[in-house]
């Protein structure tokens, strides 16, 4: 016995040298942090049913951040500096990281809008005009701790991902409760697919008066993250340590994105791992009536996502029992295969079929046939059945595959779209010479496939 208990200290007291010394060399190579990336004491407004009164005292709270932490030191592209062209102060103040609600004249019906993690709820506008232009009253709200400073992100909780869903469907509950035949759909943005999902799969079990949604869509649904965030609490931990708070945060980059933070702490990753597990257990949870009674799932995703784990979002698939459910994947652009991994060039929707058994409809979008920009076809695979259609969509010059952050964003965006700023930044130089990575210079922000998006979600809601 004193053997084994020698045996593990000496473990232990290895794994926190180990530890002690990750710290120590990250903190010194590390940039410095700046005001931005500390914890503060700001406090959020607090929900309310009245939406109107809300929207009023968080434009008061978001304009006296800036006005707290803004600096002339950094120049043109920091969106703290005054009169920066990344900063998302327009209009007389108004702020793009601003929850909004659109309101048609005529309402037939509602939809909530969730944006992802450390975005903002101009992720979201592109999607809500659409939705209003049909005659939906569209709310989105901001996540607490969101489109202020990268520092708040350190204070989140699951929790918070979820009041913010239960809130706003109690909103739109009221707006619509007197129109007629009226519908409500819930668009959830990465982690915002996973507060939908445990908004149905737990929420409204617990709560039957919570508006039950007509159909989810989902845009490059968080349903897994990195391992490593589930051990993320010893960094945590380590960064208490003084001298040690940069080991709070997995990136520390320049912050030139008006409406999404660059630099990431843990514990946003450790918080949205949380919801996800959470989300995962209530819908095992559920029996099989229940999981046959959730609304349907219409899912868009790429074949590649660097921030989300696709495999988990393929296994919550498996689980979903609605006939209507559809999972939709956008290929890689095939002409640039000559440039691809081996296990990019390998990767395919056959083995996706095989691995997985689905029980919703497969929709593919790929060259992968032709290798041309503008011959794209749309697979679908359907009990042990493919139809192939010929679709009008074309790949963008240059552009070889979607991104994460792309999927709710129009080629129209002012902010990202393909004639924007950020939507066609294009920085040259040497290597090795800017404080970030270059994969965070080149990932496409917009989707060069928006329009066959919307015409997808126009066929669903009107069915």
């Amino acid at each position: 016995m004193k053997k084994i208990l020698k045996a593990f200290f000496s473990i232990i007291f290895i794994l926190l040298i180990l530890q002690i010394t990750r710290a120590y060399f990250y903190c010194n190579s590390a940039p410095p942090l700046e005001l931005w990336h500390l914890k503060s004491s700001f406090k959020e407004p607090e929900y309310r049913i009245d939406i109107e009164k809300y929207l009023e005292e968080e434009k008061i709270f978001l304009n006296s951040i800036y006005n707290k932490i803004k600096t002339k030191e950094m120049g043109v592209y920091c969106r703290y500096s005054p009169n920066s062209i990344c900063s998302p102060i327009f209009n007389n103040n108004e702020n793009l990281n601003s929850s909004f609600q659109l309101i048609p004249k005529k309402i037939k019906g509602g939809v909530l809008l969730l944006h992802g993690l450390t975005d903002s709820p101009a992720m979201m506008r592109d999607i809500g005009n659409y939705f209003y232009e049909q005659g939906y009253y569209v709310l989105c709200l901001r996540y607490k701790f969101h489109g202020t400073i990268p520092g708040e992100l350190l204070k989140i909780s699951w929790k918070d991902f979820v009041s913010t869903t239960i809130w706003g469907s109690k909103i739109i509950k009221e707006k619509i409760k007197t129109i007629p035949n009226s519908k409500f759909y819930i668009v959830g943005f990465s982690t915002g697919a996973a507060a939908s999902l445990e908004y149905m799969t737990n929420e409204r079990k617990k709560d039957n008066t919570l508006l039950k949604p007509d159909g989810i869509f989902w845009l490059s649904p968080a349903m897994g993250v990195s391992p490593a965030a589930k051990i993320g609490f010893l960094d945590l931990w380590t960064a208490k340590i003084k001298g040690f708070e940069k080991f709070n945060w997995l990136d520390i980059f320049p912050e030139y994105d008006p409406c999404k933070y660059n630099s990431f702490p843990k514990n946003a990753g450790i918080e949205v791992d949380k919801l996800i597990e959470k989300a995962r257990k209530s819908l095992k949870n559920l029996t099989e009536k229940e999981i046959y009674d959730l609304p349907p799932i219409y899912s868009y995703n790429s074949l590649i996502d660097a921030t989300v784990i696709e495999k988990d979002l393929y296994k919550i698939f498996e689980n979903l029992k609605n006939p209507r459910n559809e999972l939709t994947i956008f290929d890689v652009n095939r002409k640039f295969e000559y440039f691809f991994s081996n296990k990019l060039k390998q990767l395919n929707i056959n083995n996706k079929i095989q691995t997985f058994k689905f029980n919703s409809k497969i929709n593919f979008i790929t060259n992968y046939k032709t290798k041309s920009d503008n011959n794209i076809e749309l697979l679908e695979f359907m009990n042990n059945k493919i139809n192939r259609k010929k679709l009008d969509l074309a790949w963008y010059p240059f552009v070889f595959s979607l991104s994460h952050v792309a999927l709710p964003i129009s080629p129209k965006n002012t902010i990202y779209g393909s004639n924007s700023i950020l939507g066609r930044l294009e920085v040259k130089g040497e290597n090795d010479s800017l404080a970030m990575s270059a994969n965070l210079l080149y990932r496409l922000r917009y989707n060069p496939f928006f329009e066959f998006i919307k015409h997808d979600i126009s066929n669903k809601i009107e069915t």
